[in-house]
């Protein structure tokens, strides 16, 4: 999803936005609650979610506009590369936010094929391939679209192992929805919006049936970032969460994750441990049978083990042996979780720097930094350590 909040699913607290088929994966499956993003922002974000690398290991660190001379690059391994290697037919439909110029496209970077709009909400430019598409789409239509893409595709797959990513423009403003879902939900147009989406995965799910592969086909659901929320009734909510997109609060970086597998997740749990979307590469990668590149580092976890059961807790070098994770804003890291700790560097949010118990307040409401001056100096030094060793080799900023 594109700009969607942590409370947008009736799973995840949403009052008025029903959303049954991703509400029946989260009960069949896993609901996360602390999943984070590396970044607040589109091109980031997604950056990390196909790559496992931290935003300035690829450059890839505020959003890339239309004709951008700049994008991913060839030498930074995708998911879709990774799985290629494997055997894999791979497919992208939606928004890519990684360069819009030919080489920078997916069918340049491990995907067989593609069909959306690359990088912005402007029609003109739906591409397929990397090439205009000639097809006529209005917007009420792009959703529908998008989903029949992506469930021919999982047809055509004909027994072979397959990767679809399916990155949907919705919930992101302009809200664009189809007649059969405007004024049907009771959370207005945004409402609309979220739930033809969750029609759309519903639309997947039933394909993966169709085809007889649901069982052994892992299916995973997130956000890029948290809602827009100065957008107003367009936007989205990030429930008790502060903030949302384009800032290091949990509301621009926390986001619901649900994992379902019937055949290799043990459902019905909901998994309290801190996850990221740099995790996902590895985790997929390992499960497809491949290996990571020595060449690279990659800060993210395989998670499999969360996913079957195995382990209940991901170890880190953090507080009380929890996970360390940063948030970057425009190439710099501006705050580190470590263990249920978390500090948020002193610039544009606050004029000093900001220590929180996510554990016990995830709505960062008190400021820890006077009553644990040790602690906040502590996780200071760990964040300039560790945002250094990331930014060791990194690439110019894009």
């Amino acid at each position: 999803a594109d700009d969607m909040g942590y409370a947008d699913l009736s799973s995840y607290g949403a009052p008025l936005i029903k959303t049954p088929n991703l509400d029946r994966l989260a009960s069949e499956g896993l609901r996360f609650t602390q999943f984070t993003v590396p970044s607040p922002l589109c091109t980031p974000a997604r950056g990390s979610l196909l790559t496992g690398l931290y935003p300035p290991q690829t450059g890839l660190v505020r959003n890339l506009g239309p004709g951008n001379a700049k994008g991913i690059d060839a030498e930074d391994q995708t998911l879709a590369e990774a799985l290629k290697a494997k055997g894999y037919v791979t497919a992208m439909v939606g928004k890519w936010g990684l360069g819009d110029l030919p080489q920078f496209l997916p069918t340049h970077h491990g995907f067989d094929s593609y069909f959306g709009i690359p990088s912005n909400s402007d029609l003109g430019l739906l591409t397929r391939g990397d090439r205009p598409a000639p097809d006529a789409l209005s917007e009420e239509q792009v959703t529908r679209r998008y989903t029949e893409e992506a469930t021919s595709f999982i047809r055509s797959a004909k027994g072979r192992p397959f990767f679809l990513y399916l990155a949907h423009r919705s919930p992101h403003v302009p809200l664009w929805v189809s007649d059969a879902f405007r004024g049907k939900s009771l959370g207005g147009l945004y409402g609309d919006v979220v739930e033809e989406l969750d029609w759309s995965v519903g639309e997947v799910v039933k394909a993966l049936r169709d085809n007889g592969v649901d069982r052994n086909t892992l299916v995973v659901f997130l956000s890029d970032n948290g809602p827009w929320l100065a957008k107003g009734p367009e936007a989205g909510s990030a429930g008790v969460l502060r903030d949302g997109k384009g800032t290091p609060f949990e509301g621009g970086v926390r986001e619901p994750f649900i994992v379902w597998c019937p055949a290799r997740v043990r459902g019905g749990r909901v998994v309290t441990e801190p996850a990221s979307a740099l995790d996902v590469f590895p985790t997929v990668v390992t499960m497809a049978g491949g290996a990571l590149r020595s060449d690279r580092t990659y800060h993210g976890l395989n998670l499999a083990g969360l996913f079957t059961g195995e382990v209940a807790r991901l170890p880190g070098n953090g507080i009380d042996g929890g996970r360390e994770l940063l948030t970057y804003s425009s190439g710099n890291a501006v705050a580190l979780r470590s263990g249920r700790y978390k500090i948020v560097r002193a610039g544009f949010w606050s004029e000093t720097p900001a220590l929180f118990d996510l554990e016990a307040d995830p709505g960062e409401t008190f400021d820890l930094t006077k009553s644990r001056r040790e602690l906040a100096a502590q996780l200071s030094e760990r964040l300039d350590a560790l945002a250094d060793e990331v930014a060791r080799g990194a690439p110019p900023p894009k």
